[in-house]
């Protein structure tokens, strides 16, 4: 396996709050080219339809059967993927990301407190990242890594994981100083499934690997407490 660079990337959060600002500016540019962006309002883009980029603060989105969108954004509310949406990326700050089945995303998920849960037929082209949030993959495609920092990962029925699983350490130096939210993630891999890269855990965790599961190395890149 070549060897893993552990470098620090610009928060989900910020980033999020970065693209937010230049949606909400250039709401009336992105509707003229077939974007949708609300504050408090839910979005839905109906079964079969194509748009542009979709953004919300404070509400959710729903992208129904088979419809094809650019990045799909949002601050506190929920993303939901039906069946054979494709998008170019999703992610939200304080909400959840589902995927039906069959769902392409051409970029990366990312949350920062929600829950990720993708279902069977679905590819990941990029990451899969969250900092607080379950990832739950079931018959599912990753094509790069899943990153956490204090959220279970779940890899079952068959799910392929073709990059790394990384386990980042806390955060924030209150929680680490004060040794707060120390409860270990929980890594699940089934024997039907399979992570072709490595384990990257910069915290301790728990692994439940079941017998047949096909893995990489398990690479630990901390002290374990005595």
């Amino acid at each position: 396996m070549p060897a893993f660079n552990h470098v620090t990337r610009l928060g989900t959060a910020t980033a999020l709050l970065i693209l937010l600002g230049s949606y909400v500016v250039g709401a009336s540019a992105d509707a003229a080219e077939g974007g949708i962006s609300r504050i408090n309002q839910a979005v839905t883009v109906d079964a079969e339809q194509q748009v542009g980029d979709v953004s919300s603060v404070n509400g959710s989105i729903r992208l129904a059967r088979g419809a094809e969108a650019g990045e799909v954004t949002n601050v506190n509310g929920t993303i939901e993927l039906d069946d054979g949406v494709t998008v170019s990326e999703a992610g939200t700050v304080n909400g959840g990301i589902r995927l039906g089945s069959d769902v392409k995303v051409n970029g990366e998920l990312s949350t920062v407190n929600g829950g990720i849960r993708i279902n069977a037929g679905s590819v990941v082209a990029h990451n899969v990242e969250t900092v607080n949030g379950r990832v739950h993959l079931e018959s599912a495609l990753i094509r790069q890594n899943i990153v956490t920092s204090n959220g279970d990962i779940d890899i079952v029925d068959g799910a392929i994981v073709e990059g790394d699983i990384i386990v980042e350490s806390r955060r924030r130096w209150l929680d680490r100083l004060f040794d707060w939210n120390n409860r270990s993630p929980r890594i699940t891999v089934d024997a039907e499934s399979s992570v072709q890269g490595d384990i990257h855990i910069y915290r301790e965790v728990k692994l439940e690997i079941e017998d047949g599961a096909m893995v990489g190395d398990i690479v630990e890149h901390f002290e374990t407490r005595k």
